[in-house]
């Protein structure tokens, strides 16, 4: 016999048969009674075949004609003495199981995967961008100036045989470490492979100035002795304290090495405007700068005014081309 049959199969097939095969119980119905557990009363037939075969005694069972098998509770039935009046009942219900499969519901497509958006810059985020993009095109630019002025300069003092100098840096309108960088870069010494010669006056004492809206940044540098034969006559920090005076100024960093191949040392001061009273760095500027020439001079670091010329000194800019006569 093969594998039991389902539950509605051997319920059909019982409908007109008392036993699977014949008239008379086999082996066959030991076999399926055996894997099988009591039917649903709703299925009578099968169930009155299975309490007529289990009340038949152990002997009984073992007595009756055919072969035992051992048949796979699970299985699906199909059994082979099944005939085709008792599989026909079976049909519909196989036929509702699959209308009930086609008519299942369709599953629900699962939602578009929404693209999350990029969270906005934040506006502090946005604008420290920013500062620190003009900050960095504020840099190149003092960078870019200081080295130009320190190839002026390094033609002064060649031309002239100047060992000291005076001069103004505009880009740095005021801020004291930006004016420190432009002296750095005119100290510098020129790139080979640049287009352009800049730097190359580390060997000339200068001060320089830069004016701002606020207060007037004044940075002051002295080569090594080695290199500037004027350089022992002026000691830049009492250079440098002596201009504050003249402007009520003050020392913001002390003597210090420079950033030189000359060597040297470097101070930086500041004056703060006053507009209420009258005191802008603009003024500061010129009269600061009158100090420092005239520090120099006292010092034998600067030609004295030869009273050639009926004109005012010309510091700054100009000076290149017209310095108190020379």
């Amino acid at each position: 016999m093969g594998a039991p049959m389902e539950m509605a199969a051997l319920n059909a097939h019982m409908a007109n048969h008392s036993y699977l095969e014949g008239f008379t119980p086999t082996q066959k119905d030991v076999s399926l009674f055996k894997a099988i557990s009591a039917p649903p009363a709703n299925f009578v037939h099968a169930l009155r075949w299975y309490k007529h075969i289990a009340s038949f005694s152990d002997s009984k069972l073992a007595s009756l004609p055919g072969k035992f098998e051992t048949l796979a509770a699970a299985a699906s039935p199909a059994a082979a003495a099944a005939s085709p009046a008792a599989a026909a009942p079976a049909e519909p219900a196989a036929k509702k199981e699959k209308a009930k499969e086609q008519k299942a519901p369709k599953e629900k497509a699962a939602p578009k995967e929404v693209k999350a958006e990029a969270p906005k810059e934040d506006e502090a985020a946005k604008a420290a961008k920013e500062a620190a993009k003009a900050q960095e095109k504020l840099l190149k630019a003092v960078i870019k100036e200081g080295g130009k002025k320190g190839v002026e300069i390094e033609g002064a003092s060649d031309m002239g045989g100047l060992d000291f100098f005076c001069t103004t840096i505009d880009t740095p309108e005021g801020d004291c470490d930006l004016l420190l960088v432009a002296m750095d870069a005119m100290n510098a010494d020129p790139d080979p492979e640049a287009e352009d010669r800049k730097g190359c006056s580390g060997h000339v004492g200068k001060m320089i100035f830069s004016a701002g809206t606020k207060q007037l940044a004044i940075v002051a540098y002295v080569p090594d002795s080695a290199h500037n034969k004027s350089a022992g006559n002026v000691d830049v920090q009492v250079w440098t304290e002596t201009v504050c005076a003249a402007v009520n100024g003050k020392i913001l960093k002390p003597a210090a090495d420079a950033k030189s191949p000359k060597g040297g040392k470097v101070v930086v001061a500041v004056v703060a405007s006053d507009p209420d009273n009258g005191k802008y760095a603009i003024k500061d500027k010129d009269a600061a700068m009158a100090a420092a020439f005239n520090f120099l001079r006292e010092k034998g670091a600067f030609p004295e005014d030869n009273g050639d010329s009926d004109d005012e000194p010309v510091f700054g800019d100009d000076a290149f081309d017209d310095m108190n006569g020379w």
